[in-house]
């Protein structure tokens, strides 16, 4: 069984939002599903809508089982918002919606998740090293 998850924040560069870093944590774990490092890609600076589409296009073609997507925005926002904004990036929930359906033409599990969060922690916090 083949599994991604993408996770999309919206901090400031050097810095990640506390529930995509806990997000990530909880992934790795075996209550998360074990899901290998290698299967996780984390864009948490915000993600052009291009750059976001190319991974999910990729994605899907490699006979993917299960795949998350989960959004942190800055803000709340409503189910009636057309858009998802992560850093000034758009990324339009007609784009994550079209995915949803390709998804299911290609027998994937796609689920997307939204969440919000103000709590910024550093990557040097983190355990992260500057390259």
């Amino acid at each position: 069984m083949t599994r991604y998850a993408l996770l999309c924040g919206s901090a400031p560069e050097d810095f990640r939002q506390k529930k995509l870093a806990d997000m990530h944590d909880f992934l790795v774990t075996e209550a998360g599903g074990t899901l290998p490092e290698s299967n996780i890609v984390v864009f948490p600076n915000g993600v052009p809508e291009l750059m976001l589409e190319s991974v999910l296009n990729n994605t899907l073609h490699d006979e993917c089982d299960s795949l998350l997507l989960y959004f942190c925005t800055e803000t709340p926002f409503s189910d009636d918002e057309a858009s998802i904004w992560l850093c000034g990036n758009e990324i339009r929930k007609s784009v994550v919606n079209y995915y949803v359906s390709l998804a299911k033409d290609f027998e994937t599990d796609f689920q997307v998740m939204y969440d919000w969060d103000k709590e910024l922690v550093s990557e040097s916090e983190l355990g992260y090293e500057a390259v």
